[in-house]
């Protein structure tokens, strides 16, 4: 059992319930992956895995169908805010997030389990192969910052965030751009250290200071102090 009271099925139902209502992995309807494989990704025995499926099916997230497996209920709409469908101002938008992910930081370096620091790990080192391979890192870098506000365990956050990160997701890409990807190893880099480090005002100051370069470079390529291209993918 952690500091917090909570068991380790207890913080495994959290972690497969953001991934449901905050990284939108799975939507209504979806079947979950099966138990040997989800509970290897998760970092955790079958046995627990199996807990955290009971606790979320106790609460109506997920229900069991006999001979087909464990499906996202149909009922969940109520857990988030629905997405925008209007257009999104990208320095706007950045704002918003200068005034949320540096306290989510702050917190996910208070809060985050053990397997959730492994998860934002993970999608850091993704974006940084899709940064040295030249490749389009969006969902990457999306799902590196919606890890971390999972990791804040808070209720109202989890209803908020998948808005913002849906916003993000149809705003202006500027995640291609050099000098994004210039700045982007090492400001990940920072953060995840000291995630690790569980070092919560230092996690606040990196994720605050990622943020500022991502809003700064808005305006550098408003005002053409840095050119309106940027590489292209297949």
């Amino acid at each position: 059992m952690r500091s917090d009271g909570k068991t380790l099925a207890e913080c495994v139902a959290e972690e497969i319930l953001s991934m449901i209502v905050v990284e939108k992995r799975f939507q209504p309807g979806n079947r979950i992956p099966n138990e040997t494989d989800f509970s290897k990704e998760l970092f955790v025995s079958r046995s627990t895995f199996r807990e955290a499926v009971k606790i979320l099916s106790e609460r109506g997230i997920l229900e069991a169908r006999h001979g087909s497996g464990t499906y996202i209920s149909s009922n969940i709409g109520d857990l988030y805010l629905p997405p925008q469908k209007s257009g999104v101002d990208a320095i706007e938008l950045n704002e918003l997030r200068l005034m949320i992910e540096p306290e989510a930081a702050y917190f996910a370096a208070l809060r985050a389990s053990e397997n959730e620091l492994k998860r934002i790990e993970r999608y850091s080192i993704a974006v940084e192969e899709k940064v040295l391979a030249g490749a389009d890192r969006r969902n990457e870098e999306i799902r590196f910052h919606l890890a971390i506000v999972s990791a804040v365990h808070n209720g109202f956050m989890n209803r908020i965030a998948p808005a913002v990160f849906d916003a993000i997701d149809r705003s202006e890409n500027v995640f291609n751009y050099e000098e994004v990807r210039q700045g982007t190893i090492l400001d990940h880099r920072m953060i995840v250290r000291y995630l690790k480090e569980r070092n919560a005002d230092s996690a606040r100051t990196a994720m605050r200071l990622h943020m500022l370069r991502g809003i700064q470079l808005l305006k550098d390529i408003r005002s053409g102090v840095i050119n309106d291209t940027q590489d292209t993918f297949k």
